[in-house]
């Protein structure tokens, strides 16, 4: 039935276009070269597809261009409307999401060695001459505090002066020469607080944020890194379970080799990056490829490009966090115990830009769904109104108005 229609509806777009010309023709007292086509009246829609077969039969209308018969309006809206519409994914687009998947599942299988690699050039820098001032400029401050119950390789998240989610409770502690933390003893939480004035006098802000920045960048530089930002706050939590898990990722099952900053964000970062300089590459170049330019791409190719960087963050987040669970399992056997260092495993940055773009598409297919277009109300008036007028009669027609909050339904 539908490839009847469109047939039907082709010819009858062939007919009228050449009764127009006819007409042209006529006006212009030159001779008709292709006279209209006329039928019978009262045909079954069976005879009028007969009849239109035939006659594209004879006059060589193979192919069927619907398009054909709209104006300028009609195709302008039309265009549009496929700008908004969802562009199917090409054999290359999914080649490509595969190489992005691949390389993830790489930076996936080697992220030990790889943020053992950043480490080690980490640590050369970090003996340098300019880091070693750093340190030396950030030494004593209260954020280093190493009293009972805050030492060893795991003090900096013992202590919310290494969390950089926590920066101006920092300053403050720097700015009035004290430490405030919690330290933990058989189970309980103590708070613990110092300004025995044994710390480091700044002079003011300035000199006390400028020497927080130089402490932290060169703890950054060491093996052990600094916290991942908000974690300090799970260590301090009234919750044992959770300071546990705070505690043990970030100290891990060997120095260096925990949850931390550098093992959360360079190596899983680069990883980001290379993914998203993949498929914008690819997309701009399919859209060059297609069109000639890639300048401003269409909402369509906007959208599959951002369909193709969902997919492949999230493959790659699905491979972190399986390895991440088989690594958990591992060391529970080898142990006998629970310990969350595997969670140093897991891609965070492209869990966290998956998430992004999963939200931006949801928005943007809300956004898409609302076209402009007339309700079935607006229709009929329009229709009743042109029937009117055609009679003289000018008396308008009230509209119900539309309840607020209601989508158009679209005709």
């Amino acid at each position: 039935m539908t490839d009847s229609l469109e047939r039907n509806l082709d010819a009858l777009a062939h007919r009228i276009a050449d009764a127009h010309r006819a007409a042209d023709a006529t006006l212009a007292d030159e001779p008709v070269t292709t006279p209209p086509s006329t039928s019978a009246n009262g045909l079954s829609y069976e005879d009028i597809t007969e009849f239109h077969d035939r006659l594209r039969d004879e006059r060589g209308w193979s192919v069927i261009d619907l398009e054909s018969v709209l104006g300028d309006e009609e195709r302008g809206a039309l265009d549009r409307w496929r700008a908004r519409s969802r562009v199917r994914w090409s054999t290359r687009d999914f080649a490509m999401v595969a190489v992005a998947g691949l390389v993830g599942a790489a930076s996936v299988w080697f992220n030990g060695a790889i943020d053992g690699a950043v480490t080690k050039q980490f640590d050369e820098l970090a003996k340098s001459k300019r880091v070693r001032a750093w340190e030396a400029a950030g030494k004593r401050l209260p954020i280093d505090y190493m009293g009972k119950g805050f030492g060893g390789r795991a003090h900096r998240i013992k202590s919310g002066g290494h969390d950089l989610a926590r920066l101006f409770s920092t300053l403050r502690q720097v700015l009035d020469n004290e430490f405030v933390g919690v330290r933990w003893e058989y189970g309980e939480r103590i708070p613990v607080h110092d300004d025995s004035g044994r710390f480091r006098e700044v002079d003011d802000l300035p000199d006390a944020a400028l020497r927080v920045m130089k402490h932290l960048a060169a703890d950054f530089l060491t093996p052990m890194s600094l916290p991942v930002p908000g974690t300090s706050w799970l260590y301090e939590s009234h919750d044992e379970r959770t300071k546990n898990f705070a505690h043990h990722a970030y100290s891990g099952l060997r120095a260096g080799q925990g949850w931390n900053l550098r093992s959360a964000t360079i190596g899983p970062g680069m990883t980001t990056l290379v993914i998203e300089v993949l498929i914008r590459t690819h997309a701009a170049s399919e859209a060059y490829r297609e069109t000639g330019t890639i300048a401003g791409l269409s909402p369509g190719r906007t959208r599959k490009r951002t369909e193709m960087l969902l997919a492949a963050h999230a493959l790659v987040g699905a491979l972190s966090t399986g390895k991440a669970v088989a690594q958990l399992f591992a060391i529970e056997r080898d142990k006998g115990k629970f310990h969350p260092a595997a969670i140093r495993h897991v891609q965070f940055p492209s869990l966290l830009r998956a998430g992004v773009l999963a939200a931006g598409l949801l928005d943007d297919a809300i956004r898409a769904d609302r076209y402009e277009a007339s309700t079935w109300d607006d229709l009929v008036v329009t229709t009743t109104v042109a029937h009117q007028l055609a009679f003289g009669l000018t008396e308008s027609i009230p509209t119900a108005p539309r309840p607020s909050g209601t989508q158009p339904q679209t005709g």
